[in-house]
């Protein structure tokens, strides 16, 4: 069956999924979770979003639209790292002290020698040089001291790449702690929560997954010859596709799995995450790979970011085609961008500066698109949702019973389980996204709350707030505190101020 005709096959999973999950759900069979996370994707960039003025063709993800529920109002957090540990924690940034793009472990990760018939590809972000070659790290980077005058008070974030504690209660942990479940767990892909303090290369065991292969660090070195991790150990690396083996490694660990018990498979693509160039042929449809033939990767970013999410989207079809109707019909398929676009790909109607990296709607909302059992298709959100709140959806769904390690636990996320019976149902009165410490040549710390209309952005290193009416102004371009507020306005601003003030004291 070619790739192209993979949505009819959904549609029809989705169709008898309505009718198995009733028979699933009286045979007493927990639903399954695939969990996939597209790295560096704001809303803009898929078509059923209808935001962007250049979206990636994603039809196995506008097919996800329209056999599940679609957010409007999701946020995450602005960079690749706090996303993961707000997922894998339920506690924000503050919380859970990832606030900046993770360290990772200082061993030698080996690095095949890229294929002479790789195309070329942009500069890789960060990362350590392995043996075998790979494009190295930035050079040290002279941190800047903030010259502006703090409010009583203020303490300056760590200037230190952080890591998640080992100590962290992790999704798969609190998953497994129901042991009647029988919950098996994996991890795919890129991980990015690892340092030599947190149990370096045995992190994701750490968290709590049954397995774990990919890379571990910031990004691959090439996506066609890249290092990897397996369980905890070095490998001799990888030379295929990154985005194919991330799906291969994936079918592979569901091929081997008890077929008697539940599952959760969290896949973690590293597109399109530099470093950024041409994926195979296969995956593209002909006029996408027409289009990039001749394009110079040096001198233009944007069509190559776009065809790495459409290579991405083709693999996400072939992961559901392999897992098959049956199988699909008692599990819930989760689609999340863990950040907003990166600025080397921005386009309407987001601008350079508001977006990844940035607490302005142009880092934190992403996709987030959830189908499974009992969800309406083609459904539309506008409820509030952070990404922490998949840890305790997630729980919910599974039906996990009472967890008395989870008393002892601050948690920041709800279950959006209302809301996926209802769209309109509203579970939180506002969505929270930080940024804090080293973020290149500067420390920063940002943070942003919102309600249902209005959002408040605080820089509280310069004591700086901004303050927008996303509901006329939905790309904040008019910061309303230049002016007089209005009463709703004034209210809406000391709440969400009350609201932070409480938030952050609860730590």
């Amino acid at each position: 069956m070619p790739i192209r005709t993979l949505p009819h096959l959904i549609l029809l999973a989705t169709t008898s999924l309505l009718a198995c999950s009733a028979a699933l759900a009286e045979a007493g069979k927990p639903p399954n979770f695939l969990i996939l996370i597209g790295d560096d994707m704001g809303v803009e960039t898929v078509s059923c979003y209808g935001v962007g003025s250049s979206p990636a063709k994603t039809p196995q993800i506008d097919q996800l639209c329209d056999t599940g529920m679609r957010f409007d109002n999701f946020w995450t957090q602005p960079v690749c790292s706090p996303t993961r540990a707000t997922m894998l924690t339920g506690q924000f940034g503050f919380r859970n002290g990832v606030g900046t793009p993770a360290g990772w472990p200082v061993p030698d990760l080996i690095v095949p020698e890229k294929p002479a018939s790789a195309p070329p590809e942009s500069a890789r972000e960060g990362g350590r040089r392995g043996r075998g070659g790979g494009d190295g790290p930035r050079g040290p980077r002279e941190i800047v001291a903030n010259p502006n005058a703090q409010r009583p008070g203020y303490t300056e974030p760590a200037n230190a790449r952080p890591s998640l504690s080992i100590d962290a209660y992790g999704l798969p942990r609190a998953l497994a702690a129901d042991a009647a479940l029988g919950y098996q767990t994996a991890a795919v892909g890129k991980w990015h929560l690892a340092n030599n303090e947190n149990g370096g290369t045995d992190h994701p065991a750490n968290i709590g997954f049954d397995h774990y292969a990919g890379g571990i660090a910031s990004a691959v070195e090439s996506f066609y010859a890249w290092s990897k991790i397996v369980d905890g150990e070095i490998t001799e690396g990888d030379s295929r596709y990154a985005t194919t083996a991330t799906v291969d490694d994936g079918l592979g660990w569901l091929s081997q799995r008890d077929t008697d018990k539940p599952w959760l498979l969290w896949v973690a693509f590293n597109a399109p995450h530099t470093p950024q160039g041409a994926p195979p042929d296969s995956l593209l449809s002909e006029e996408t790979a027409s289009a990039i033939a001749n394009v110079d990767i040096a001198e233009e970013r944007l069509p190559f970011y776009l065809a790495m999410i459409e290579s991405m989207d083709t693999e996400i079809g072939r992961m559901l085609e392999a897992i098959g109707p049956e199988e699909l019909a008692n599990t819930y398929v989760i689609f999340i961008g863990d950040n907003g676009t990166p600025a080397e790909a921005v386009t309407a109607p987001f601008v350079r500066g508001r977006v990844k990296g940035s607490v302005y709607q142009g880092g934190v909302n992403t996709p987030f698109v959830v189908t499974g059992p009992g969800i309406e298709g083609a459904s539309v959100s506008k409820a509030l949702a952070n990404s922490v709140d998949l840890y305790s959806t997630i729980l919910d769904l599974a039906g996990v019973a009472h967890d008395p390690k989870l008393d002892e636990v601050t948690l920041d996320a709800v279950s959006l389980l209302p809301t996926f019976k209802d769209p309109a149902a509203q579970v939180r009165s506002y969505a929270y996204a930080d940024v804090f410490g080293p973020q290149q040549n500067r420390i920063v710390n940002r943070r942003a709350i919102r309600d249902d209309r209005f959002k408040l952005v605080l820089d509280l290193q310069n004591d700086t707030a901004e303050f927008y009416d996303l509901l006329v102004d939905p790309y904040e371009k008019v910061d309303l505190l230049q002016n007089a507020l209005n009463d709703d306005a004034q209210a809406s601003y000391d709440g969400l101020n009350a609201q932070l003030d409480a938030l952050l004291a609860s730590r």
